[in-house]
């Protein structure tokens, strides 16, 4: 069974080395810069959560939370572990975990390459593209309706 945690500082090799191992040919195939640092850094200025088997780290869920919205700034599960609801446990943590007081217009926000499989996932969920930008799609969903449709508690909206 899958524990979810809070990030500690002992962690970021991990994460690295899973953003790496799931990113770095879609970013490259795109064209786009791969920066160490700079991912790390990006990463670290989030609220994340990790998953873990034992006391490997088979996931994380990189997000932040701003007025009336969730965005969801990366979602990466070992590839042994893909397509077995890892993901979406680690999205249905951030969504019961962050309670603000969100409206009933609030959004969940979201990017993914374009030569991502697991936009496939996205979409089943209900998320619908807003844009995209040098291979990278932006994905939204009114937050009510993603908590509807993964059948979680959610606030009565004021």
């Amino acid at each position: 069974m899958m524990k979810i945690r809070q990030v500690s500082s002992l962690d970021w090799e991990h994460i690295y080395q899973l953003i790496e191992d799931n990113m770095f040919s879609m970013q490259e195939e795109l064209g786009l810069d791969w920066n160490r640092e700079s991912i790390i850094k990006h990463y670290m200025s989030k609220s994340v959560l990790v998953g873990e088997y034992g006391r490997h780290i088979i996931g994380f869920i990189a997000y932040d939370v701003s007025v009336n919205n969730q965005m969801i700034h990366s979602l990466q599960i070992s590839r042994e572990y893909q397509n077995g609801l890892c993901g979406f446990r680690l999205l249905k943590a951030v969504l019961t975990k962050e309670q603000a007081n969100f409206d009933e217009n609030a959004q969940v926000l979201c990017r993914v390459f374009d030569n991502n499989v697991a936009k496939e996932q996205y979409f089943s969920l209900g998320f619908k593209e807003a844009g995209r930008n040098k291979g990278v799609l932006n994905l939204k969903i009114n937050r009510h309706q993603l908590l509807e449709r993964l059948k979680l508690e959610h606030n009565i909206y004021k």
